[in-house]
């Protein structure tokens, strides 16, 4: 029985990890011609007549910092100035974030105040129906779009399937230790995946740095869902896709500190948790396919996977004090030592992306693990506070 605990959850592990990012990417390229064949030209070819109108969201709390900034990068990006407008939706900021926009000359900025701390998605939900544009684009205050990030995304929605198109977030690492170098790591890994999921059909989730939805596709998602992930959802239920574009470029930088990402990561993960349990439905394969089939392996057994490794490290303890499986048992526990190390933070490890990798593994299902009992608990994370 041990002996089947332990290679049980050493196979489920190797399956989230490995099993299923080879076999989505082998399957992504087979039906890589689908995707391609709804591409429109490049950006540069699309004359500006035939673009739809955009309206940019940012959802900000307390970006006094960054929100200047944010306003510039959108006007100076490729996309002509009268069909843009932007959408600042504070969520009752306390510093001088509503008054940097208010200060805005152009008629084309928006400030929309959101009393009473209700969090992001109900931002949104109150941007999205205050925006006249035909094309809704959500992106943060600390994100740098690139040039054409806008025309790449509105010219996806030419395919009347496509309801929501994700950018491409690249995280830019300014500290060389291993918070940078495993942010960058494990994002490079899901990128391949959302890349071999957006070809195989359709992604699951995208990231809230910047995605654009068809407005007549806009559903109001409740303020307790987390609304870069339920999105997807909202799109396969009307039967359109999510699909990634990589020419609709935008970049970041990590977070600085261990304790910072880990906080992230656990509100991101509680919240996703929370929107798997709330939109379960989504989880049928009966019903949804090959969708299903990604939200279990990309993500529901991925938040389980501290439960898999502590019932593969249990069981190999078990069988290490009668003497079977003792290198095993060396080799998870120097993969623990490893990751552990990286939350030291010395100058020595941060230069080394070989301790990197293995601390960020373990950073994120410990975020994971510690999720699971605020979920289990039936913690909820409404609001968030900029960590940049």
């Amino acid at each position: 029985m041990l002996e089947l605990i332990l290679w049980g959850a050493i196979g489920i592990l190797g399956y989230i990890y490995f099993g299923y990012p080879l076999l989505i990417i082998l399957l992504g390229r087979v039906f890589r011609q689908r995707d391609a064949h709804s591409r429109e030209p490049a950006p540069e070819a699309a004359p500006a007549a035939a673009l739809p109108s955009i309206t940019v969201i940012i959802t900000a709390y307390n970006e006094a910092k960054h929100i200047a900034e944010k306003i510039r990068n959108i006007f100076a990006l490729d996309y002509p100035h009268d069909r843009l407008d932007i959408i600042v939706a504070s969520d009752a900021s306390s510093d001088a974030t509503d008054e940097i926009v208010r200060q805005c000359t152009s008629e084309k900025v928006r400030l929309l105040r959101v009393e009473g701390r209700q969090g992001k998605t109900a931002c949104q939900n109150a941007a999205a129906n205050a925006a006249s544009g035909d094309v809704l684009v959500f992106t943060d205050a600390t994100t740098t779009l690139g040039s054409d990030a806008l025309q790449a995304i509105a010219l996806r929605f030419r395919d009347p399937e496509v309801g929501c198109v994700a950018g491409r977030l690249t995280y830019i690492s300014r500290q060389d230790d291993a918070t940078g170098k495993g942010g960058t790591s494990y994002w490079g890994y899901e990128t391949a995946l959302r890349v071999a999921e957006s070809s195989l059909g359709s992604l699951i989730g995208v990231s809230g740095c910047l995605y654009g939805v068809r407005r007549s596709a806009y559903r109001d998602i409740r303020p307790d869902l987390i609304s870069d992930f339920v999105i997807a959802m909202v799109m396969r239920e009307q039967d359109l896709r999510t699909v990634l574009e990589p020419a609709a470029t935008c970049t970041e930088e990590t977070l600085d500190r261990a304790d910072r990402e880990l906080a992230m990561r656990i509100r991101v993960t509680l919240r996703s948790l929370v929107a798997l349990a709330t939109q379960r439905r989504f989880l049928n394969p009966l019903r949804f396919g090959t969708f299903a089939w990604q939200l279990w392996s990309h993500k529901l057994l991925r938040y389980l996977s501290p439960v898999f490794w502590l019932c593969a490290l249990a069981a190999n303890i078990a069988l290490a004090s009668r003497g079977e499986y003792v290198l095993l048992l060396a080799l998870q526990v120097l993969a623990l030592s490893a990751g552990l190390l990286g939350f030291l933070q010395l100058p020595v490890l941060g230069k080394s992306r070989l301790l990197a990798q293995p601390y960020y593994f373990v950073l994120t299902n410990v975020a994971s693990a510690i999720s699971l009992v605020k979920f289990i608990r039936r913690e909820k994370v409404v609001t968030w506070t900029p960590l940049r």
